[in-house]
């Protein structure tokens, strides 16, 4: 038997004082396809600049999470 999976990656990147794109945040999601599990994983690597800028950081997790919850329903995930 196989199981199929689907994987997402992602990062979100806010801009520093200096006006420099840096990385705040990484994110993952896998979908399991035969039994309908969904994982979505932050980790964040600087949570100064993350609580500095946290409108710009919601939008961008929430653009993420748009995309998992997307294919999920285009895989049939009756809850989305």
């Amino acid at each position: 038997m196989v199981n199929e999976t689907t994987s997402f990656n992602g990062d979100i990147t806010l801009k520093n004082s200096n006006g420099v794109d840096t990385l705040v945040a990484y994110l993952s999601a896998t979908l399991d396809e035969k039994n309908e599990n969904l994982n979505i994983n932050m980790n964040v690597v600087n949570k100064e600049l993350l609580n500095a800028d946290a409108t710009d950081a919601k939008n961008q997790y929430a653009e993420f999470e748009t995309a998992v919850k997307s294919r999920a329903k285009d895989l049939g995930y009756v809850i989305f």
